[in-house]
């Protein structure tokens, strides 16, 4: 008589193999409550409690101007006239630091290091610990906690005045510079207002009729996301007569750009493939933007964006990033040196949050290597340093929320009634 096959699942290398796998599954989701650790052949299982806390929910009401510093008293005599707001964006102390030491050695050697004043400024949005570039934009450029992806628009609907909005009413010039997508989320902050980040075409032409004199950034070309919004590149592809309509002057290089008149929109194609950076070195656009509002009769306030250590923090390029922040400090000593012998220019250089969580874990002067190392791909919670320089800076000595920022500046510049909401 013939011998009955066993079923599939009955051969016993494929039981002890379902067996062993199910074993494996089961400690691997234990060890995520429990301290232990145990080794099954080549594979350990680890526990991770620690990554794992509870914390305190926020007030309700900090959504509203929820800064530490809004009463700091204000020096009549040391009030700017102008301010340059220098962002990096995803630029936290591990990236500044790590650089410094992989430019200059222990002793540092960046602009930045000569700041007469520093200070940490917490990064929350509104729904989250860990933001976004949206929601942290909106933070510093109106006062306000919001959502993350929301740009300087409140969850019920209200839109909020911009520091940028309160410059133009009160006379001032205005100018963005960014190595970005000129609709990428930072600088639309400062400028626009959007549901969402996403939202390209609103953004560019609530830029197109915010009345900023210099919009400079990139085209976005190459951008993996904007391709997807029918209507921007719409907008794109007709430009020239919508900019034209609000009464700029496109350009598309660094040649044109030096030697155009008026207001300026720059759309720069990206430098590499990446499409991650676009247009000439950093430090060549602020220097025809200072020349640009350098005499304006009223003052002006200027912001300057890079963002390669964002988009170079998040593939973990620790290249990418030290030459980053190298382009975003070359700008910087350019600006101190344009400043220092006028002495009525405020300067911050910030950021708008940590990406990546660098830091140096190891270094050996015999062999001049440093070990560093990346907790994430993604943004952190992370504090992130501020530099200030100028009449006003003291202001912005010790630990402060993003919305303050914005809030410190109108004091500064004597602009009333910020932050506020338009009716």
């Amino acid at each position: 008589m013939a011998a009955r096959a066993r079923p599939r699942w009955g051969h016993p290398i494929i039981t002890a193999a379902t067996t062993l796998l199910v074993v494996v599954v089961v400690l691997a989701i234990a060890a995520r409550f429990a301290p232990w650790e145990l080794p099954i052949g080549d594979i350990v299982v680890r526990s991770r409690p620690e990554l794992i806390h509870a914390f305190p929910p926020p007030d309700p009401d900090s959504l509203l101007t929820a800064g530490r510093r809004h009463d700091v008293d204000v020096d009549e005599q040391t009030r700017p006239r102008n301010v340059i707001m220098v962002i990096g964006d995803g630029m936290g102390i591990g990236q500044i630091s790590t650089a410094s030491a992989l430019l200059h050695g222990i002793g540092g050697g960046l602009a930045i290091d000569t700041a007469p004043v520093t200070g940490l400024v917490s990064t929350h949005a509104g729904n989250e610990l860990v933001t976004d570039s949206a929601a942290s934009a909106t933070a510093m450029a109106t006062g306000f906690k919001v959502p993350k992806k929301a740009i300087s628009i409140l969850p019920d609907g209200s839109i909020p005045v911009t520091i940028f909005e309160a410059a133009v009413a009160a006379g001032m010039s205005t100018g963005l510079v960014t190595t970005s997508g000129l609709a990428d989320a930072t600088p639309a902050g400062f400028i626009s207002h959007a549901e969402k980040r996403e939202h390209y075409s609103d953004i560019l032409r609530g830029m197109l009729a915010s009345g900023t004199e210099l919009l400079i950034g990139g085209d976005w070309a190459a951008h993996d996301k904007a391709p997807r919004d029918a209507d921007f590149q719409e907008m794109l592809g007709r430009i020239d007569d919508l900019a034209s309509n609000a009464g700029y002057s496109v350009v598309r290089d660094g040649a044109e750009l030096r030697a155009v008149e008026g207001r300026v929109l720059a759309l720069f194609p990206p430098r590499g493939r990446s499409g991650s950076a676009h247009g000439p070195p950093l430090v060549e656009v602020v220097d025809f933007a200072l020349g640009r509002l350098g005499d304006s009769e009223d003052g002006f306030l200027l912001l300057v964006e890079s963002e390669v250590t964002d988009g170079r923090g998040h593939a973990n390029d620790i290249a990418g990033v030290t030459e980053g922040i190298r382009e975003l400090d070359t700008a910087v000593a350019s600006i101190l040196a344009w400043i220092e012998p006028r002495g009525d220019t405020l300067v911050i250089v910030t950021a708008d949050h940590d990406t990546g969580g660098l830091g140096i874990v190891d270094g050996d002067y015999d062999d001049g290597v440093a070990e560093v190392r990346w907790a994430t791909e993604n943004h952190t919670g992370q504090w992130v340093p501020l530099f200030a320089f100028g009449p006003g800076s003291q202001s912005f000595n010790g630990v402060m929320d993003n919305t303050d920022i914005g809030i410190l500046i109108a004091k500064l510049l004597e602009i009333e009634d910020f932050p506020a909401i338009h009716p």
